[in-house]
């Protein structure tokens, strides 16, 4: 039987609890599967894109050799090189905006493992207070690992996407 205030002037309340515990219980491992499910697909996604990308300039890369043997010959060589020149610039930026994939993984990932720790943890918080809801959002945003993450949490939206590729 609970000890708290709430519990004495509302006898149903440790039944509420319990009910609430039950569905988080089975619940939470639901969430966990489908992240598991996403975290899965955006990997297989962004292998598949960064290996055609691969190709692609290992494509340009022989096409630009190419373009380097040609004799200038007026404008077609120079229009030939022009659309070399910007295929290369498309790709690189096609390449910089693929970087959300490893965001997304990042963060999918840290929600997962937040989920698991909460499915753990779950009987033993029948007792949890304010102390203990602030260590958890505390612990949470402490695997926060990047800034989108923690401006969102604050309620604040991301800034622009910036030019150049960022490694994590």
């Amino acid at each position: 039987m609970s000890h708290s205030p709430a519990a004495a002037l509302h006898p149903d309340s440790d039944r509420a609890a319990h009910g609430v515990a039950l569905m988080a219980e089975h619940i939470a491992p639901i969430w966990a599967r489908q992240l598991e499910a996403i975290q899965s697909t955006l990997q297989i996604g962004s292998v598949e894109l960064l290996s055609n990308f691969a190709s692609i300039f290992e494509l340009q890369d022989q096409l630009h050799s190419k373009f380097a043997d040609l004799q200038a010959d007026g404008a077609h060589t120079e229009a030939l090189r022009q659309i070399d020149a910007d295929l290369q610039a498309q790709c690189e930026r096609a390449l910089h905006g693929l970087q959300f994939t490893d965001r997304l993984s990042q963060m999918v990932d840290i929600l997962h493992k937040n989920i698991d720790r909460f499915s753990a943890e779950l009987p033993q918080m029948a007792g949890a207070g304010e102390a203990e809801r602030q260590a958890w959002t505390a612990a949470f945003v402490a695997c926060f690992t990047t800034e989108e993450q923690h401006l969102f949490h604050h309620g604040k939206s991301a800034p622009p996407r910036q030019d150049q590729v960022e490694y994590f």
